[in-house]
This record gives structure tokens, C-alpha cells and sequence, in this order.
């Protein structure tokens, strides 16, 4: 557009529904209501042949905050853009017009070398979330239930490769068997070919869905069953016996509340954290049918850091944990946030060795408090009325209401109706600032503790079985309270970290 236009005027509406937390109060309404839930600006494309200057680029934005009717009077009231005050943009070296990136962030060492350009960087590889394309099939709370459900889809299948093979259009059968298996690019592949699928109990597995949310899944390399499979056989290959850690990252959003990483030592669904891309601490090859544990960080990542300390002793461990740390950093979160938004993210070093350890130890917490969610202790100042009754079983979470509003603002989250019988009462607020992929940590076991059923399926996911199954029928309200300690812990380490000063190293 600068190169063909004289002048571009942007008057940005904002109304962006595809925002959360005080972002989206921001956004506020939308100038079509609920005819659009994404951002709208009037845009003016000024072309002068007369005129040799070109790419004049002007932004005018509406407050934050206004209403849709606010919004609409001041576009009246301007009536012209003669009569509105324009700031004028310059675009940075990479094309930004607006959420310009702070250029310092390019003297820091990459966290993976996706380009393959042979520049410095700390892992080797990474991984992507499993796509699965039929969640409903192969995830499920009760691992009896998936197995009905793999059961039911595989017969299907099976009956429909005998169809064809008896001469039936292969479009017939697949229209007639939609409710039954979850058609894809990589199932009518596998189907093509016209052979039968088989069910190995062996391939469930526990895997994170949401955060803080496991599920029992089938996992197994073929396009049937998971449609992109990702490159975990690398991570964790024999599924049930192999150990590493994970770190995981959101790029989505584009403000420092909605980046985010989590750690996990499972497999994790693409969703799990936005659009995870996964970084582990170890990688495994397989060498004469038997698995090699081999480092995923870099041996040049090491001498990275250890010149900076004048050569003490650091080893890969405290390089994953100091990672993890300084991707809680909310000062390196704020400072970096656009180019967190636009880019994987780049690693500084610290000042001093000191601060090192600090970020280090503070990421070994983290992880502790992330991985072994399920082992923290109970958050037990909440009053819990109603437990004698010794009815676990939810169908959904609720938040408590307060009166006179209405939408998110109506929810008292000091309180949680658990079900008809038990209410948690005096839930700490400061336990919602833990954000991950743009909830609080407790509104994810809000929305995931619950019975639900896929409509075009028909199979039901019931939370309680999880439990269950383990013999521990009070697991959803157990999950609550420990993800309460998890969150206030979690803010509290965040909110110790070091200040983020930059070694003179990463400034030159």
C-alpha cells in the first residue's frame, strides 16, 4: 500500500472479541454489535497522480473503553477526516506500522534455529502440539469410554473397507459414516488403501488436553487415528515408560498477558497452550531397537553462557531452568511483548552470575509447582460447605453470582459452586493472575470440570471418570484446591524474579 498510495488514513474502531482480560475491556464493543467479533477500522487509500510523495501513513484510534454508541457519535461528530487530529507512522526495518519490536531483542541467542540458517541457538529441535482432527474419539477422562468409543469407530471403519471392497461408492460410505468416524485428509488417505485398522490398548496414554486438564489418549502414528502426530515418538517414544520435561510456548495474541509458557511431562494437544510449540530437555534416537537419551541443548548454547560467568560451572540443566524462568520474567514478558507476538523468543544473559541462579532456581520452581500439579498440597484457608455429603461428582463448575450484573463481570470468583451439595467460599483473588493461554489456571478447572457431549459424535466426556477409575471419586474438587496453591505459589516466584538487567555481552 505505501507503494502505491500517496497517503493511507486508519481510523481503528478496535472492538476485538478475540481478546481476553483487560485487553478485551478495552476493545470494548463493536461497531456491528454482534455482527463482527473482529477488530474494524474505516481505512482511506488516498492516490494522487499529480503528487510525487508517497507511503504517508495516519493513525487515528477511538479511546479505549467506549461503548459501541460512543463509538458511532464520535464517527458522526468528526464527519470528516479533515476534522480529526492524525498521528503519523513510520515503519520499522521490518515493515511494522504499529506494535513496533524493540530491536535489542535480536542481540540474544535464539531459542531454536527454525530457518536452519546456522545462526547460534539453544535447542536442536522442537516439536509441535498433536493435531489430532477428532478429539471426541481419542481423548476421553475414562479410559473404559475411549475404548468404546476407538471400538465403535473402528468397526465402522472395518464395515466401511467391506463396502467398498463389495463394490459400494466410496462417497457413500463416507456420508453414511460420518457420525461414527471423523473423516479427514489423513483418514480417507489411510482408507484409500483399503485396509483395515486395529485397536492396541497399549497406545493409551496419559496426555495434557488443556492446562491442568488430563486426559486418557490414543496415541499412535498413523493418520487414522491422529492426523498430525508431531514429532513426539522423538520426545517421549516408548509413551508410558520414558521421562523428559517440556517446555511449551503461546504466540498468539500479541500483548505480554497472553504470551505464556507451561511445562509439562506428558504429551500435549496443539491446544494445550494456544499453539504449543514444544521445547524439550532431552531428545531420543533410536539406535538398534533401543532408545538413546541424547541432549537437546545445543553444546555451543553452553559455551554461550558460561563466557558470560567467566567460565563457572553451568550446566544444561540450569540453562532449561533458566529459560523457564525468564519466560515468567513480567518485565521481560512487558519489555518484549511485540516481539513475542511476531517471533519465537531470544534468550538474554543476565548481569551477573547471581541473577543466573536466581532466574535458575526460580524456573526448577516452576517447573516443580507446573509438572507435579497434582502433588502440591490442598489450599486449605477456603471454607467448604456441604463435603459431609460426600457427593464428588460434577457436572459443571460454576462461579458464584453477583447481583445486578451481568457477563463475566456478574462472577463472584471468591466463591465456586462445585454442584448442588458442595460451595467453596473465600477463594483467594490473587490465585486468578496465574494466566496460561489466556485463562486464570482455576477458570481452565472451571470449564473442563464437567460432563460434556460432542454433538456430532454423541460421545460423552465425563471429568469424573478420571478419578473414578484411580479409586478417587473427590479428584475434581481435590484438582481445584491444588491448582489454588499451584496459582498463589506460581505468582509469588513470578513476582520475586530479578530484575531483568542484560549483560554487557548482549548489548553490544
Amino acid at each position: 500500500m505505501v507503494e502505491e498510495f500517496n497517503s493511507i488514513y486508519i481510523y481503528h474502531l478496535k472492538g476485538n472479541a478475540r481478546t481476553s482480560g483487560e485487553q478485551r475491556r478495552k476493545e470494548k464493543d463493536n461497531v456491528f454489535g454482534e455482527g463482527s467479533r473482529a477488530p474494524v477500522a474505516i481505512v482511506f487509500l488516498v492516490k494522487n497522480p499529480a503528487s510525487k510523495e508517497k507511503g504517508k501513513i495516519y493513525f487515528h484510534s477511538v479511546d479505549d473503553y467506549l461503548t459501541r454508541e460512543q463509538k458511532l457519535k464520535e464517527v458522526s461528530d468528526f464527519g470528516s477526516i479533515a476534522n480529526m487530529t492524525w498521528e503519523e507512522i513510520i515503519p520499522d526495518k521490518h515493515g511494522d506500522w504499529l506494535n513496533q519490536k524493540d530491536d535489542s531483542f535480536e542481540k540474544y541467542i535464539s531459542i531454536i534455529d527454525k530457518a536452519n540458517s546456522h545462526t547460534p541457538a539453544i535447542f536442536k529441535d522442537y516439536a509441535v502440539g498433536i493435531s489430532t482432527n477428532r478429539d471426541a474419539w481419542v481423548y476421553n477422562s475414562s479410559k473404559t469410554d475411549l475404548k468404546k468409543n476407538l471400538d465403535r469407530t473402528i468397526k465402522s471403519y472395518n464395515t466401511a473397507v467391506d463396502r467398498v471392497k463389495n463394490g459400494e461408492a466410496v462417497s457413500n460410505v463416507i456420508s453414511s459414516t460420518t457420525n461414527d468416524i471423523a473423516w479427514t485428509v489423513g483418514s480417507k488417505s489411510k482408507f484409500s488403501q483399503l485396509i483395515k485398522q486395529n485397536f492396541d490398548e497399549n497406545n493409551i496414554i496419559e496426555g495434557m488436553y488443556r492446562p491442568f486438564n488430563k486426559q486418557n489418549l490414543y496415541y499412535e502414528k498413523n493418520p487414522f487415528f491422529v492426523e498430525r502426530p508431531g514429532r513426539w515418538s522423538d520426545l517421549l517414544p516408548t509413551k508410558k515408560d520414558t521421562i523428559n520435561r517440556i517446555i511449551t510456548i503461546n504466540q498468539r495474541g500479541g500483548t505480554s498477558e497472553e504470551f505464556n509458557a507451561i511445562m509439562t511431562d506428558k504429551f500435549c494437544d496443539l491446544h494445550f497452550n494456544g499453539d504449543s510449540q514444544c521445547f524439550s530437555r532431552y531428545i531420543y534416537v533410536e539406535v538398534n531397537g533401543k532408545f538413546e537419551i541424547k541432549d537437546a541443548i545445543n553444546d555451543n548454547a553452553l559455551e554461550h553462557f558460561r563466557l558470560a560467568y567467566n567460565n563457572v560451572e553451568i550446566s544444561k540443566d540450569d540453562i532449561f531452568y533458566y529459560i523457564y524462568g525468564i519466560l515468567h520474567s513480567l518485565e521481560y514478558r512487558a519489555k518484549y511483548e511485540n516481539n513475542l507476538a511476531k517471533e519465537l523468543p531470544r534468550i538474554p544473559r543476565v548481569a551477573t552470575h547471581e541473577q543466573f541462579k536466581s532466574f535458575t532456581e526460580a524456573g526448577r520452581k516452576l517447573a516443580e509447582l507446573h509438572v507435579n500439579y497434582e502433588s502440591q498440597p490442598e489450599y486449605s484457608d477456603v471454607t467448604i460447605k456441604g463435603e459431609e455429603t460426600r457427593n464428588y461428582y460434577v457436572n459443571q463448575m460454576k462461579w458464584g453470582k453477583i447481583a445486578g450484573k451481568t457477563g463475566n463481570a456478574s462472577k463472584d470468583k471468591t466463591i465456586l459452586i462445585y454442584n448442588d451439595d458442595i460451595t467453596i467460599s473465600n477463594i483467594p483473588l490473587e490465585a486468578l493472575e496465574y494466566v496460561v493461554n489466556k485463562k486464570s489456571a482455576l477458570d481452565w478447572i472451571v470449564e473442563r470440570a464437567c460432563v460434556s457431549t460432542d454433538k456430532k459424535s454423541g460421545i460423552t466426556n465425563d471429568f469424573n471418570q478420571y478419578g473414578i477409575e484411580q479409586g478417587n471419586p473427590r479428584y475434581p474438587l481435590s484438582l481445584f484446591l491444588r491448582v489454588i496453591t499451584v496459582s498463589l505459589e506460581t505468582m509469588k516466584i513470578v513476582k520475586s524474579l530479578p530484575k531483568l538487567e542484560i549483560h554487557p555481552l548482549d548489548k553490544e
